[in-house]
């Protein structure tokens, strides 16, 4: 790792997770949004892709990102080692929650599980309104949720059809950026006020911005220079806000 910065309630390191997670404590969840690599319709396509979907216009103003176009052996491998090192950290009755979508979902699930974690749920992320394309136009995405044991819940709130609108693109920055009222459904469930979540492939932040929002710690692994900073900054700005900055537009 070549950065750390502790900013209130938030751990970020600057580097890959795959160096990071060894030299980590215990994390009571582990909530992440890893590269989908779901660009292309063969393994040729995946590694050929850029932009998974995205309208143009987002691609040219914030290029793509690192990773996202490896093949679906490479994206398994990647999580497969991914999940050991978190379950490493995650305590007993803990989660794993990864986001993916429809083409990826059955290839990664066995290899997350074979990490030795539960395949516990499938969670949907249901958008209001359909996105771009013909015939049946994509409105959601997936998250393979997981625990370490039985799994330990504290809420009941949320089903596993979660609703939230897009972030809308001139509010984006990042290119596959989460709303954060999504992932402060997912936080408030897995884990409790104070307790640690941890996110492998921080993005710009929005599953830290989300979990210091609901007053839990927060450790978060960035290999983007750029993206860190971003999410440095909204870290930053959410302790301040508190609360208040959950359903906003990220």
């Amino acid at each position: 790792m070549s950065r750390v910065e502790k900013i209130g309630r938030a751990t970020l390191y600057l580097g890959d997770c795959r160096d990071v997670l060894p030299t980590l404590g215990t994390v009571d969840a582990v909530v992440t949004d890893p590269p989908y690599c779901s660009g292309g319709f063969n393994e040729a396509g995946k590694q050929a892709s850029k932009g998974m979907g995205l309208r143009s216009e987002t691609v040219r103003e914030l290029g793509w990102f690192v990773n996202d176009n490896m093949t679906t052996a490479g994206l398994c491998w990647l999580m497969s080692a991914v999940a050991g090192w978190s379950r490493r950290c995650l305590k007993e009755g803990g989660t794993f929650t990864a986001f993916t979508d429809w083409r990826m979902a059955g290839a990664l699930a066995p290899a997350i599980e074979a990490s030795g974690f539960r395949y516990q749920n499938l969670l949907v992320w249901a958008k209001p309104s359909a996105g771009l394309g013909r015939g049946f136009r994509a409105q959601h995405e997936l998250a393979l949720h997981f625990s370490n044991g039985t799994p330990e819940y504290h809420s009941a709130s949320h089903g596993n059809v979660l609703t939230s609108p897009r972030v809308h693109t001139s509010d984006r920055e990042h290119q596959t950026q989460k709303p954060i009222e999504l992932m402060a459904k997912i936080i408030e469930t897995v884990a409790g006020e104070g307790q640690t979540v941890l996110d492998p492939f921080m993005g710009s932040g929005s599953t830290g911005v989300a979990a210091v929002s609901k007053s839990r710690e927060f450790i978060g692994i960035e290999l983007d220079p750029v993206n860190f900073d971003i999410a440095c900054k909204r870290i930053e700005d959410a302790q301040r806000q508190g609360d208040f900055f959950v359903g906003a537009a990220a």
